[in-house]
This record gives structure tokens, C-alpha cells and sequence, in this order.
């Protein structure tokens, strides 16, 4: 199996990492206009101020299991109890927490900066973009996973998974296309969510014109790839730690996040606002939000499991981070990023401490998935894409690349941008593979609208200084969506931008692409939407956090 091998991992663990300070509750009394033009700015919640906070006392209910929507729909039980929980979730007052507007509006607070992080005016709180986007939306679906099923008096019930990394789960599910049902949403991009049109996991709000079949393969094979060049990296993967305060910090999402972007722009309406899935402040409106994340969420779950399930961070600023959210007993609680994990520590003092880490266990939440096919996990033929083929097929044409030099560079959809970049060291040894993997990273990333973007980085072997007409192999994707403001005139502001990066595993396709013995490669920037500079292109060796899987 292409991704076996990893039962050495199990037991190990990372070293320690720079300690600052940990993401910490906001004061929600204290929520102000977000950034959702959309909503007017307003998604706040009902908070009095008096609401006393607790500790969250973790579930002691049967393991519950969540199951693929295309496989539950014929579920004739199941789906009448998933309608009329979320029919009585609708029905609620408009004030109680529970309500489902209210809990669309959660995702609104913590994604479009209607909070500020404690002993800052000017930090918002974010929780997509780092390291914070998994743990956050894990515990996020749990309390609406705990609440569903406290409104239908049924602790066995779960939220479904849409089985998009499988080919028959890949298409929208159709238990949400009852436009009678409470579960339907009628702003999506009807285009996609009918008829059974495949999922484009590198959707750029351009259609794919290649057959369904050739879809599927990229959609299996970005899949593979995103695990395949992660697992000895966990920031690849999950992204770029972020700390209390920080305010200059370029931002990095990992590759898991841009895959679930895709999905959230391909449901989206594709005009306006991009409502509901498509804009951060709406897309909870929709109940495919939690399905889609749910399937996230497993995602995180079968990395966490082909990793030995070892801790991705053991740095106390991610273990420690902490958030708030209102309980399936009306509670306002608060849980830790660490409370998901549940392993034995070997103290250096004491051994065989038991540490409760509860987070990062799923069923110290009570829940797991149920076990289906994982098919990008075995062989693929993922060399080259439909794309690079055709071009490959073209009379050879060489042109001259230089370095990127050091001023910012627009990317051009007519004009993809060619650099030559040196590689630290080349024909390096398995073992220093598995201490250091080889990452092409992107610096002073500036989307410079508010509006979604999106480009795709190839890595080829040069000839010499020149570059053939063959962009080379697909390594991955930056995507940010769209981040509207508007102004007390109705029109929408730019606003301040942070600038972002993009790292890339690039050690396992270079082995694919027999370029072991080259001392530099050709990078090509692929623009599909929106408008970015970028400021900087290299390659370097950073330190694993647990042994290269090839």
C-alpha cells in the first residue's frame, strides 16, 4: 500500500517547540460588526453577559457513528429523524443558542473578525488559515452533532460524512436536494448540485471540461498527494501555527484546507456574495456545511491514524488553545484544543502518566466513522494530469528562466509565472529524507482584492536554465475565499489584507519525477482567479516531526 509502513511511528514523539502564548476565548460581550456584507455585518450572538462559563464535562453517551451521505439516504428512519431535528433546531426563538441561524452565525463570529482576541482592539480572531482550522471546526461540529440529537432525544445521532475522496460519495448529496426538506438551501450553484455532476476538488469558479472519469482520477490523486507529502510534516497538512496577539504573521493553511475550499466554492452560489456555502459568514447556513466538514473532520481522523496517532504539536500554544461554544444542555462551555487527545504520556519523571488529552481522539467525543473504501490510498496513476499531458505532446519548445529576484510579481491567468529555483541539496540519502523534508514554499502572498483566489504550483526538471513547454507535476494549490467588507455607504471596502505563504512537501515527487539528481527546478504559478503578487519562491530542508512515509 503506498501509504503503509507506519507502524514504527507509534510511541514516538516530537521534541519541543518555541512556547508564546495560546489562542484564548474572546469576551463575547464584546462582538462587534463582522466583516459579512451579506449579513450587514451583524452575526452576534444573544450573549447577556451574566452567563456563567464551565468547564465542558465530555460526553459519557454509546460511541456514535457517522456515516456517508450517499449511503444513508435510503435510510428511511435515520433521515426522518435527521429532518425533524433540524426542523425543531429551526423553529427555536430567534435568541436561543440553539437556534439555526444562531448556529450558522458561530462560523460568521470566529471567520469574519467579529471578535477580537483578548487584550488586543485591533487582533481578530480567525480560525481558518493555521493550525487552529481543525481542532476549532472538530468541536464546532460536535456541540451541533450533541444538539441535534438532544432535540430528537437521541444520543446514538450523528451528523452524515459526504464521502467526496471516494468516487461514488463525489457528487452532492442528494438527502439535501428536497427543496421541501429542512435540510435544503436553495443558494447553491445549481449547476452543480444536480444531475450528478462530479465534485471539482481544484474548482476555480471556471467549469472542468475534462469527463467525469478524468475528474475523478485528479480529484483521488490531489487526495493522495496532500497525504502523501504531509505525513512527515504536520503544518503541511494542517497549517502554520498561530499564537495570542500576533499580528504580522503570514499566514499558511495546509493542503486539507484548500481541498475543503474547493468544495465550499463548487456549492456556492457563483455570482454576488458566493451564499451561502461559498462566503465564510454564510456558509453554515446550509446544512451541507456540517456534512462537508464532517468528511474534514475524517479526513483529520485517517491522518491522525496513518501518523501512529501521534500528536502533530506537542507545543502548548496549539494544545492549549481554547474556545467557547453553548452545549446540548444550553451551557456556555469551554474546551481546549488539548482536550481532544487522549494518549499515555511517558514523563520524564513518572512513568506511564496519564495524560487526558481529549480533542484529538474522536471517541473521547463519542463519536467515530464508519469504515469505507479509502481508494486514494492504493495505487493511481497520478503522473502527470490530463493537463500537463497534452502540453508534454507539443513540439518541444525550450524558453529561458530566470530566478524570481526580489520584487513581488503579479500572477497573470494568460501568463503563468516560470522561475528557476536552487535546491538546498540534491540526491539526498533515505535517512536524511526521514530527518528533513525537502518544502517549496511561497512567501508575501497578497491577494489584493477582496474577492476569492486561487493558483496551482507545478514542479518540473529544467533543461539547464531553460524551461520546456510542460508545466511538470501538480504539487498543490493556494486558495483563500473571499473576505468581503462593507463600508457604512452599503460599498465594499478592501481593507487591510495579511499577506500569506504557501508550503509544499515536495520530497516524495521528486521521486516521482526522477528529478533526484537535479540541482534546481522550474516552478510555474498557474493563476485560475482573482488577483495575487507574489514575493518570493525557494526551497528548503525543514525538520520532520515524525519519519518520511514514501
Amino acid at each position: 500500500m503506498l501509504l503503509g509502513g507506519l507502524g514504527g511511528l507509534y510511541g514516538v514523539t516530537a521534541g519541543p517547540k518555541v512556547l508564546a502564548e495560546p489562542i484564548m476565548p474572546p469576551d463575547l460581550s464584546k462582538c462587534h460588526d463582522a466583516n459579512a456584507p451579506a449579513l450587514d455585518n451583524h452575526c452576534c450572538p444573544p450573549y447577556s453577559g451574566s452567563e456563567k462559563i464551565l468547564e465542558y464535562d465530555f460526553p459519557a453517551t454509546p460511541l456514535r457513528v457517522r456515516r456517508p451521505a450517499h449511503l444513508v439516504k435510503d435510510d428511511q428512519e435515520y433521515m426522518d429523524k435527521y429532518k425533524e431535528a433540524v426542523r425543531r433546531m429551526k423553529n427555536l426563538p430567534a435568541d436561543h443558542p440553539w437556534n439555526y441561524k444562531q448556529q450558522a452565525n458561530i462560523h460568521c463570529q470566529y471567520c469574519n473578525d467579529a471578535y477580537y482576541q483578548q487584550n488586543t482592539d485591533d487582533v481578530p480572531v480567525q480560525v481558518h488559515f493555521s493550525w487552529i482550522f481543525l481542532p476549532w471546526h472538530r468541536y464546532y461540529l460536535h456541540f451541533y452533532e450533541r444538539i441535534l440529537g438532544k432535540l430528537i432525544d437521541d444520543d446514538t445521532f450523528t451528523i452524515p460524512f459526504w464521502n467526496w475522496d471516494t468516487k461514488d460519495g463525489m457528487t452532492f448529496p442528494a438527502i439535501f436536494q428536497d427543496a421541501a426538506s429542512p435540510l435544503y438551501d436553495p443558494k447553491r450553484d445549481q449547476r452543480h448540485v444536480k444531475d450528478g455532476k462530479i465534485l471539482d476538488l481544484k474548482y476555480a469558479y471556471t467549469e472542468n471540461t475534462a469527463s467525469d472519469s478524468e475528474i475523478i482520477r485528479e480529484n483521488l490523486c490531489f487526495i493522495q498527494k496532500t497525504f502523501k507529502h504531509s505525513l512527515s510534516l504536520a503544518e503541511l497538512f494542517m497549517g502554520d501555527p498561530v499564537r495570542a496577539g500576533e499580528k504580522e504573521i503570514q499566514e499558511a493553511n495546509g493542503q486539507l484546507e484548500v481541498i475543503h475550499n474547493a468544495a465550499h466554492m463548487w456549492v456556492g452560489e457563483p455570482d454576488r456574495y458566493k451564499e451561502n456555502m461559498g462566503d465564510f459568514s454564510t456558509a453554515a447556513r446550509d446544512s451541507v456545511f456540517f456534512c462537508h466538514h464532517s468528511n474534514v473532520d475524517r479526513m483529520w481522523d485517517i491522518y491522525r491514524n496513518l501518523r501512529g496517532n501521534r500528536v502533530e504539536f506537542e507545543d502548548n500554544d496549539w494544545l492549549d488553545s481554547t474556545f467557547l461554544f453553548h452545549d446540548e444542555n444550553e451551557q456556555l462551555v469551554k474546551v481546549k484544543a488539548s482536550q481532544m487527545l487522549s494518549r499515555i504520556y511517558t514523563h520524564p519523571c513518572k512513568c506511564n502518566r496519564n495524560v487526558i488529552r481529549d480533542c484529538l481522539n474522536p471517541t473521547k467525543l463519542r463519536y467515530t466513522f464508519e469504515q469505507v473504501p479509502l481508494p486514494w490510498l492504493g495505487k493511481i496513476n497520478c503522473q502527470k494530469t490530463a493537463e500537463t499531458k497534452s502540453k508534454s505532446t507539443a513540439e518541444l519548445s525550450l524558453k529561458r528562466v530566470g530566478e524570481f529576484a526580489t520584487t513581488p510579481k503579479a500572477l497573470d491567468a494568460s501568463n503563468p509565472l516560470r522561475v528557476i529555483v536552487a535546491r538546498p541539496k540534491k540526491n539526498r540519502k533515505k535517512k536524511e529524507k526521514q530527518e528533513k523534508v525537502e518544502v517549496l514554499q511561497i512567501k508575501d502572498i497578497k491577494v489584493t482584492t477582496n474577492e476569492t483566489a486561487r493558483f496551482d504550483v507545478y514542479v518540473a526538471v529544467p533543461y539547464g536554465d531553460l524551461a520546456g513547454p510542460d508545466y511538470g507535476e501538480f504539487a498543490g494549490s493556494f486558495v483563500r475565499l473571499a473576505h468581503r467588507k462593507k463600508g457604512s455607504d452599503g460599498t465594499q471596502e478592501q481593507g487591510p489584507k495579511k499577506k500569506g505563504k504557501l508550503k509544499l512537501g515536495i520530497t516524495p515527487l521528486l521521486e516521482d519525477i526522477d528529478a533526484e539528481d537535479a540541482d534546481k527546478l522550474v516552478v510555474t504559478l498557474v493563476l485560475r482567479t482573482g488577483s495575487v503578487t507574489v514575493g518570493g519562491v525557494s526551497i528548503k530542508l525543514l525538520q520532520t516531526d515524525t519519519p518520511a512515509v514514501i
